[in-house]
């Protein structure tokens, strides 16, 4: 473990103050009569001096214009890290400063306990949940931008729907509220705001749903203004700088204030029941539990976690309120299934389709750019017309009885709801009167669209297909791993681009070949993805166009798949390119590419062996490497996955001890694997086990969140997961298949199954990509 020191100094700082200190001091200047020599100004030849070098020049005054072949320009790049190190600046900012949401540093700085890496990692947690609160706030205010931009959207029906997608007009502008809208410097949201729409933009799958859906394709067809947010964002300290005439358009847009810190210090919270309006508070956490007295740090630990999972409010784990017009209970389950229950009161009045229920299981509605998705019409029908008749009738009348209960059953929480499913489509005689068939038995596709339509509500009370909280947090892996490579200050920044653009195309071109796998991008092609995906629509016709699939980017997969994936996605880079995929030396990429070069292959010095020994000509710093992309890794909680994640570690462990063995042979270091990186995204100097699958953790503290960010449930009938009969839990609550088409989530690690399909986001990743279908 890095000392404390040099936690606070680099290195290279630490020399500079040991030679200053080092440096003979002599007598005081004004007592000593020696006299240092003077200099005439008129001395300086002011016509040679040689200024610094402009280490902004790279990414300021960008002037971005549209790619000619379909693929991001490396002016998109250089301004999607600008944006990217805005984002991180702003969670910096937010997170260390003491008293906000109630949550000061003094519950840690108070007790008299020395300074200590420990206590540097209690004040980040403090941090993380000051964090939590603010992008909860973040996720509102889009919400409200979101309905301002497009007021009275039109949500279609199912008949407009299949109508016009089997005619392709769906993805078409001007058509369902398509006319594009168009965001310039005139009308930009906030810099919060844009960064929840960039986190929901880098899921196309559900982004493009939930555009369809509630009538706003006019913003799906506006790709991310990168010229106008760039020019925005001061070159020098990153902070989002706005004319006083755009925080007034805000304003005015939505009545909320510019500024996220200056809005309400109360959620309104609508209640499931009567839909009264109630004010409830940010957290509650019981501050007095870390206030006494506390001299070990163990138990200040432990007293920080219990505070910060202890409270009542919205952004609380354990949310509950009671509604001041009705006294019914409110708390986070209520409100998932409250969200079913709005959007089934659409379906059964207005025949508006149920989320999760629009897009095949390719991705595609019918048909788009010239491509047809032959289980869109049975995603669509089978769910909707399962609820329509007496399902959906039952589900409403559970709801009037048992209000009052503190748990409640039946329609009072998606489990419920569930279990309700479960039962009747155990009914023979209800299930052929749904499916107009004499089988009662639902085909593949239909029970894979039960399990899309259920992934949109576990965990998720919000309008939208996904957790936009989950989404964000995720996405702050990426960043801050953006942020420490720092592309943005290196003087070979445009060339850099450049390559990484080239090494997508043949990211691209490796799905386009197996669209049956997932590929795993490293951070550098991620980087070049994300940047694609900001384009939405030109997006989907690319990737249809030239890989005949819309290539989702789930932003939640199981490591077990991930790790697998990666290994794959390594061999056959290096396979069609000559070179290793992963130019990082940490002891992981190191144990991949061992476990796929062969013996054969370093006796002979085939190109691919010898430029994998070529990276480490030179010493790498593991923070700053071009490391597999893991932003969308989570952890299933299941004893089988527990099982298969070992074996799978072993085999790891294996890969990377043959790797030692022959760094030795070479007298070349062996591959550390106790590296560790600085962070101090929250503005506390923390060091962090660098992460990798099985190894390190997930860095998010899941007590800390409503819906935790890092794990998902994955056994079939567990909460949050899928219904029994519909072939297995990888779609539910955001587990991920491989690709292939409705397949059951049974092949590989607790339902995360490889080749089957079906999976939630089995089209992507981020760090996960499959094609073929399977995604939602």
């Amino acid at each position: 473990m890095p000392s404390r020191l040099s936690k606070l100094f680099s290195s290279d700082k630490e020399e500079a103050l040991a030679e200053r200190d080092n440096i003979p001091r002599g007598k005081d200047s004004s007592s000593s009569s020696e006299q240092l020599p003077s200099y005439e100004q008129d001395q300086i030849d002011r016509d040679n001096i040689l200024q610094p070098p402009d280490i902004t020049a790279g990414f300021s005054n960008l002037s971005v214009r549209p790619s000619d072949n379909g693929v991001p320009v490396k002016e998109e790049t250089v301004a999607h890290l600008k944006v990217l190190e805005a984002f991180y600046r702003l969670r910096q900012s937010v997170g260390s400063q003491s008293g906000l949401f109630g949550i000061h540093n003094n519950v840690v700085t108070g007790h008299g306990l020395p300074e200590s890496d420990k206590i540097a990692e209690l004040l980040a947690r403090l941090a993380e949940k000051r964090w939590a609160i603010y992008v909860q706030r973040a996720v509102d205010r889009f919400e409200a931008w979101w309905n301002a931009i497009i007021p009275n959207a039109y949500w279609p029906d199912r008949v407009r729907l299949e109508s016009e997608g089997k005619q392709g007009l769906l993805v078409q502008p001007a058509n369902i509220g398509g006319i594009p809208y168009r965001l310039v410097m005139d009308n930009l949201p906030p810099l919060d705001v844009l960064m929840v729409w960039h986190a929901f933009m880098l899921n196309p799958r559900a982004y493009f749903e939930d555009c369809l859906r509630q009538g706003h394709m006019g913003l799906w067809h506006c790709p991310f203004p990168w010229e106008e947010v760039a020019g925005a964002i001061n070159s020098e300290t990153f902070a989002f700088e706005p004319s006083i005439e755009l925080q007034q358009h805000f304003t005015e847009l939505t009545k909320l204030p510019w500024d996220n810190l200056e809005g309400s210090k109360l959620r309104t919270v609508r209640c499931p029941y009567c839909q009264a309006g109630n004010d409830v508070p940010w957290t509650t956490c019981n501050w007095a539990a870390a206030n006494s007295g506390i001299a070990d740090e163990t138990i200040l630990d432990t007293a920080i976690d219990q505070v910060l999972s202890s409270g009542y409010g919205f952004s609380d784990k354990d949310f509950l309120a009671t509604c001041s017009s009705c006294n019914a209970p409110i708390h986070h389950d209520r409100l998932r299934a409250g969200k079913f229950a709005r959007d089934l009161r659409k379906l059964i009045v207005g025949n508006q389709p149920m989320a999760g229920t629009v897009l095949g299981m390719e991705g595609i509605p019918f048909s788009a750019f010239g491509k047809r998705d032959m289980t869109a019409e049975a995603v669509m029908k089978f769910p909707n017309e399962l609820l329509r008749h007496d399902l959906g009738t039952v589900i409403e009348s559970s709801r009037k009885a048992g209000i009052f209960e503190s748990e409640g059953a039946d329609g009072h929480s998606v489990d419920g709801i569930r279990g309700m499913i479960e039962g009747m489509m155990k009914n023979k005689a209800y299930m052929r009167k749904v499916r107009g068939s004499h089988s009662h038995t639902p085909q593949r596709a239909e029970r894979v669209a039960i399990r899309k339509m259920m992934s949109r509500y576990w965990d998720n009370s919000s309008p939208f297909a996904l957790d936009l909280v989950g989404a964000v947090i995720r996405q702050g892996t990426f960043i801050e791993k953006m942020h420490n490579i720092d592309w943005l200050h290196s003087p070979a920044l445009p060339s850099t681009m450049e390559r990484l653009i080239t090494k997508y195309q043949y990211f691209m071109k490796i799905m386009k070949d197996h669209p049956t796998r997932m590929a795993v991008p490293t951070l550098d092609v991620d980087l070049v993805w994300h940047t694609h995906q900001l384009n939405p629509a030109a997006y989907m016709g690319y990737t249809i166009t030239k890989a005949r699939q819309f290539i989702d980017h789930d932003d939640k997969v199981a490591e077990v798949q991930l790790n697998d994936a990666f290994a794959w996605t390594s061999k056959t880079y290096q396979k069609l390119t000559g070179q290793p995929y992963s130019e990082c030396t940490c002891w992981y990429c190191e144990a991949i590419r061992e476990s796929h070069t062969s013996a054969a292959s370093r006796f002979f010095q085939t190109s691919s062996a010898t430029a994998a020994d070529e990276l480490h000509a030179a010493p790498q710093d593991p923070k700053k490497s071009v490391h597999i992309s893991t932003h969308n890794a989570v952890r299933p909680t299941d004893t089988k996955y527990d099982a298969i994640s070992r074996s799978h570690a072993d085999d790891l462990e294996k890969a990377y001890q043959k790797a030692c063995e022959r760094a030795k042979k070479k007298g070349k270091p062996v591959p550390k694997r106790d590296d560790y990186y600085y962070s101090d995204a929250y503005g506390y100097p923390v060091y962090i086990p660098a992460y990798s699958p099985y190894i390190g953790f997930v860095p998010y503290a899941p007590m800390y969140y409503p819906a935790t960010p890092g794990c998902m449930a994955v056994g079939a009938g567990a909460v949050g997961n899928c219904c029994s009969g519909t072939c297995g839990g990888g779609v539910a609550a955001g587990g991920c298949t491989g690709a292939g088409g409705g397949g059951c989530a049974a092949g590989a690690a607790g339902g995360c199954g490889s080749g089957g399909g079906g999976g939630c986001g089995g089209g992507g990743g981020g760090g996960g990509c499959g094609g073929g279908g399977g995604g939602c």
